[in-house]
């Protein structure tokens, strides 16, 4: 059996974290550390031809070289990006970022059952749809997307050591 995991898909900086042992949730480090330890820079560059995630991509991007960030604010439009002859969606960005996020948790707790991500409150049908395609485009099984107040309210219930009645998330 897998683990579950939680993503941050953020619009500059992203995280993945998993439930441990005493059922506590914690990130998962990057294990560069040249994203600043626990999180992933949400950018994707060109770089020898490969689109790369994570801290270089950002680093390429300040240097106003081939690559793309923000990427997340555009969820659900019909924006696009050109990389070099051919155009690149929010969504197929936001996927390669995800891609990132899951190999990070497979390398530090194995084979991954099921993901959560997490998204802003003011997402519309369509930004919500297109973080749900891009989850499942990076090769992870979501039933559900929910929002980040969502996320926290959750954590605060569960943190209070309170026991927990009715529907908190569906």
């Amino acid at each position: 059996m897998g683990t579950y995991i939680g993503i941050d898909l953020g619009t500059t900086y992203s995280a993945v974290s998993f439930l441990d042992n005493t059922g506590r949730p914690q990130v998962i480090d990057n294990p560069s550390k040249a994203d600043g330890n626990n999180i992933t820079a949400s950018n994707v560059a060109v770089i020898g031809g490969k689109l790369i995630v994570g801290n270089r991509a950002r680093v390429q991007f300040q240097q106003g070289k081939s690559a793309f960030a923000r990427f997340k604010r555009d969820m659900g439009t019909s924006i696009t990006f050109d990389h070099g002859e051919k155009k690149i969606t929010p969504t197929e960005l936001s996927s390669l970022v995800l891609r990132e996020l899951k190999q990070i948790a497979e390398d530090e707790v194995g084979d991954i059952e099921k993901a959560v991500v997490t998204i802003p409150a003011n997402f519309g049908n369509d930004a919500r749809d297109a973080t749900m395609e891009a989850a499942k485009n990076a090769g992870l099984d979501i039933d559900h997307i929910i929002n980040e107040p969502t996320a926290a309210a959750l954590y605060f219930a569960f943190d209070s050591g309170k026991e927990l009645h009715g529907n908190y998330a569906i």
